[in-house]
């Protein structure tokens, strides 16, 4: 598919899906800047991608943050065309081995992290530049569900942040998007000890984000089936949700 984006820049593009991204957009010939905390990954990535920048990013530190936002756009000539913002920590928890630091970690990095970005870039808006942001967060931000204690809402509050500010960023150059992936086969989700419907490959799911961004969609989300019946449990009544919950809960366990 032809892409109009000239620039990109992936943050948390290491590996899984935000490497495939990285690779994708490179090799359509995008000039695509990764970032992540770990350096000697994006090396590598960047060394097999030749079209491919490495900037070295902690999310979780404000300070670096703006430096990284200010020394891509004297590279660039200005904010990439797209950003992606993909970086994320996982641990499934439940009830049993509830962890305030494992939580704490998974609020900093996924809703935190998210946080500092667009603290970042806000300051650089201008209408006279269309610049696509587009947050990888998950169908688990949508309404509770069983394993995801820590995780879900550290997505569900990314969730509402970004539809918040879709309003008023629109008419401020910034194009404000929601990917919502089920599961990918990630080091994330090697950590599930359950059986994942519809088990995606990076690089199929890398092309379905790419492709859903490429259109005018709000909230990409895929796949389906499966996604249509996580969304139908948004508008479930507590009681029937609840049942169903447990349902799950209790397949879980045998």
């Amino acid at each position: 598919m032809k892409r109009n984006w000239q620039s990109a820049w992936i943050v948390g593009g290491s590996t899984g899906l935000g490497a495939e991204l990285a690779k994708n957009l490179a090799h359509d010939g995008v000039v695509t800047y990764v970032s992540a905390r770990n350096s000697n990954r994006l090396e590598i990535l960047s060394q097999k991608l030749q079209a491919a920048i490495s900037y070295p990013l902690d999310i979780t530190d404000s300070d670096a943050c703006v430096r990284s936002v200010s020394d891509i756009i004297k590279s660039n000539d200005g904010l990439p065309d797209l950003i992606i913002l993909a970086a994320a920590v996982y641990r499934p928890m439940n009830a049993g081995n509830f962890d305030v630091q494992e939580i704490s970690n998974m609020i900093n990095v996924n809703y935190m992290g998210i946080v500092n970005m667009l603290a970042a870039l806000l300051p650089h808006s201008s209408s006279n530049k269309n610049v696509t942001i587009a947050v990888i967060t998950s169908p688990s931000g949508w309404r509770g569900l069983p394993g995801a204690v820590g995780y879900g809402p550290s997505k569900a509050a990314v969730i509402n942040m970004i539809e918040s500010l879709k309003p008023e960023l629109d008419d401020c150059g910034f194009d404000l998007r929601l990917v919502n992936p089920g599961f990918i086969k990630t080091r994330l989700t090697d950590k599930n000890e359950f059986n994942m419907p519809q088990l995606m490959d990076p690089k199929d799911a890398a092309s379905r984000v790419l492709t859903g961004l490429s259109s005018t969609k709000f909230d990409i989300s895929f796949p389906n089936p499966f996604l249509i019946y996580l969304k139908l449990l948004r508008i479930l009544p507590y009681s029937l949700f609840f049942w169903v919950m447990k349902k799950i809960t209790v397949n879980k366990k045998t």
